[in-house]
């Protein structure tokens, strides 16, 4: 069975896959920070979905739905529609050019640190596209 994307499952599925992904940990070696993902609600009388990813020179230490404190502790944080993610994930857009053209905003952290992480994040975004 396949836990709904932005779920806690589906976030510690992720994090396992990180940490079993030889061209992930490469590639993060100098990424340091977590990471934080919201998952816009189609209709403001939904809630948002989070799922925070404690990231650190290619390891995931934690992988797991948000809690409200998380988004304090994150580096970084990104928001976006269902359909935003859906091109991130299924690799229709990389990831750095849907937060330069604001498919997917940056809420919190800085652009132009993220910049020299370009292979990690496409290595995060093809390890979370191949979890189910």
């Amino acid at each position: 069975m396949t836990a709904p994307v932005f779920s806690g499952e589906w976030a510690r599925a992720c994090g396992e896959a990180l940490n079993q992904n030889p061209a992930y940990r490469e590639a993060a070696l100098t990424w340091e920070g977590a990471v934080l993902l919201r998952l816009t609600p189609a209709l403001e009388s939904e809630a948002a979905q989070l799922v925070y990813f404690d990231l650190w020179h290619g390891e995931c230490r934690a992988a797991r739905a948000a809690a409200p404190e998380d988004e304090s502790m994150a580096r970084y944080a990104m928001s976006g529609s269902a359909g935003a993610w859906r091109q991130v994930l299924t690799g229709q857009v990389p990831p750095l050019l849907a937060l330069m053209t604001g498919k997917i905003r940056l809420t919190k952290g800085a652009l132009a640190e993220l910049l020299p992480h370009v292979n990690a994040a496409r290595e995060l975004v093809l390890t979370f596209a191949g979890v189910p």
